[in-house]
């Protein structure tokens, strides 16, 4: 069935919005919430590490459920498989929920969880091995909402002693429109795209099923070409599809300021040599490049004109093709000043990418950064 958008009722804007670059404000606040929580909790996250966030985080959901609250934890098979079995225990022994996406074929360990049988069950995980569960979420009482770059683990924290600190970003909104992430999580809880609502078609801040991967991918490339003013990506992972770097290349040659910033440094080792194939070719077209040195860049946000997206998607095949992500928009003026001051702090004080100085290290990239390409569609 067709539907036009005016057909359904508008979705307001947040209450409201606050932006959060530093990992322990976000940890703080999140742990407040949940624990003045009253009646739901649903939380989704790729990595769930039993570390000093994930820890303390477990306790409060454990004793919001004992209070009787009810507490459902979506986590992924791959990136949260060594907290599985407590978290499992944990949760079970206060009456919370957890459901594993996606485990992998031989992690029986989430077996009671899924009523498949296991020979179907093996071969279902076998198939769908590279899809992950990367988006971060956590919805309190259907009002107020934590979305962002923010894994649940201490890696995120400043000056933990483990090297570099992560940059990362997020924003906490309340307000009606939670409606559409309470959809969001009940589709990925039982991998169920009929939970969304088609209100999704207008407001692609997922890509969880096919046609909303279609559908997201074309909003952000008719973003792109209507751009007058600005283009401000932030990508932890720097890989696009070949439509978006043309929208890219296409708006720098039609004055656009069209400025990307990855990482100098990455959790993932080989993803900056990958990135760095993908410079000369935008930056014949104009497009100004840095790499943020001062840190582990992890955030993931992108800046068209006056319009800003934040959330856990990354400019690459990854996020476009494989992973459930989720974005939000942010609409304040308050809110879009700072993600957009933060942003112009940061290439401040990044290595910018040249011609000039692409040549000294060209050679290498070419050996190392060719490598990863030919499998771009898996990464």
């Amino acid at each position: 069935m067709y539907i036009r958008q005016q057909e359904l009722q508008p979705l307001p804007p947040w209450d409201s919005e606050r932006v959060f670059f530093s990992a322990t404000q976000w940890f703080a606040g999140l742990l407040a919430d949940v624990a003045s929580a009253t009646q739901t909790i649903y939380l989704q996250t790729y990595i769930f590490t039993l570390d000093t966030v994930g820890g303390p985080l477990l306790q409060s959901l454990c004793a919001a459920a004992e209070r009787g609250v009810k507490v459902c934890l979506i986590v992924d098979g791959v990136g949260s498989a060594g907290a599985l079995t407590v978290l499992q225990k944990k949760l079970a022994a206060s009456n919370a929920q957890l459901h594993v996406y996606n485990p992998l074929p031989w992690a029986w360990v989430s077996s009671h969880l899924e009523r498949n049988e296991k020979a179907f069950r093996f071969f279902r995980r076998l198939l769908r091995v590279n899809n992950r569960q990367h988006s971060k979420l956590c919805l309190i009482d259907n009002q107020q909402a934590w979305i962002g770059s923010f894994n649940i683990t201490d890696d995120h924290i400043e000056n933990n002693g483990r090297g570099m600190d992560w940059k990362d970003g997020g924003v906490r909104v309340t307000g009606a429109r939670c409606e559409l992430l309470r959809e969001f999580f009940e589709a990925v809880w039982f991998d169920d795209e009929k939970k969304l609502s088609p209100r999704f078609l207008f407001h692609p801040i997922t890509n969880f099923s096919a046609m909303l991967r279609k559908r997201r991918l074309r909003v952000i490339l008719q973003s792109l070409y209507a751009a007058k003013k600005r283009i401000w990506i932030v990508s932890a992972y720097f890989s696009p599809v070949r439509r978006i770097v043309g929208a890219l290349k296409k708006a720098s040659r039609r004055g656009v300021d069209v400025c990307i910033m990855v990482p100098a440094y990455s959790d993932v080792a080989f993803f900056p040599a990958l990135s760095s194939t993908y410079y000369a070719d935008l930056l014949r077209a104009g497009v100004k490049i840095y790499e943020y040195e001062t840190g582990i860049l992890h955030a993931k946000w992108m800046i068209i004109d006056g319009g800003v997206m934040i959330g856990s998607s990354n400019m690459n095949h990854r996020s476009q093709l494989h992973d459930i992500e989720l974005d939000v928009q942010i609409f304040s003026d308050e809110a879009i000043k700072s993600i957009s001051d933060d942003f112009a702090r940061s290439v401040g004080g990044a290595r910018q990418i040249t011609l000039k100085n692409i040549n000294r290290f060209y050679a290498w990239l070419l050996v190392v950064g060719q490598i990863p390409r030919l499998l771009r569609y898996w990464l």
